[in-house]
């Protein structure tokens, strides 16, 4: 369940430590902005879902298994994982930041989690995606428009489209 960061009282991170859920599966998909698509490429299929919207997305598992970079509990590429996957539990969506409250690492104890978009900006999730996040999402979003979809496959009932 995500809730807005700003609506919630304080919490706390204990840590990924030997966590591994949202690598397991528990993601298939991770909504991108244009500037995500050169870190991602390199590691993750990007493709487009329609909802509302068409929306680009990296392709983190095949929604049965596991991440494939996730070895013995590990991500093999942690120091070059995506944007998504550097600042989860977070999740800005336009003015707004939101955490994921089912990741197992949110506690009441541990590290104070940042409870505003200012704090986050100065936190170890902080990533530069989140700057002007609102301009680059609809920006993203004008680019989809220009792209001709082809149908790639469903998962989960969830149809992809490549680009």
């Amino acid at each position: 369940m995500r809730e807005n960061i700003e609506k919630l009282p304080s919490l706390y991170f204990r840590g990924c430590g030997d966590c591994s859920k949202c690598c397991e599966g528990k993601f298939f998909l991770a909504p991108l902005i244009l500037d995500d698509f050169e870190k991602v490429k390199p590691y993750f299929e990007i493709r487009a879902v329609i909802f509302e919207e068409i929306i680009p997305v990296m392709l983190l598992t095949d929604g049965i298994n596991p991440c494939k970079y996730l070895k013995n509990g590990n991500c093999e590429i942690y120091e070059n994982r995506p944007p998504a996957c550097r600042i989860y539990p977070f999740s800005p969506y336009y003015d707004d930041i939101f955490i994921d409250l089912e990741c197992d690492a949110i506690s009441f104890e541990g590290e104070r989690l940042p409870s505003n978009k200012k704090e986050l900006f100065k936190s170890s999730f902080f990533d530069e995606r989140m700057i002007y996040f609102k301009e680059k999402r609809e920006k993203t979003l004008e680019y989809m428009k220009k792209q001709k979809l082809v149908f790639d496959r469903e998962i989960k009932g969830i149809k992809l489209y490549k680009f």
